[in-house]
């Protein structure tokens, strides 16, 4: 499930719980679902960091090295 969908699911499960429109059983079993998907954006936003944070030292790494890969630096 991509993270846009599974964000636009937990917000619909709050609007639908603060209205109270749902009853007691259900509201339960919604958060219940809510909880899960809200633990599947926390892992997609921590892969995504993790990427940046790869890229970043990649890109950095690359600048130190230089046009020339390093060579020829006194």
């Amino acid at each position: 499930m991509a993270f846009e969908h599974a964000l636009g699911e937990v917000e619909s499960i709050v609007d639908r719980l603060e209205a109270g429109e749902i009853g007691l059983e259900d509201a339960l079993a919604q958060y219940e679902r809510g909880v899960g998907l809200i633990n599947l954006c926390r892992a997609r936003l921590d892969s995504a960091q993790q990427k940046v944070e790869d890229l970043t030292k990649r890109l950095e790494q690359a600048d130190n090295e230089g046009p020339d890969g390093g060579a020829g630096e006194s």
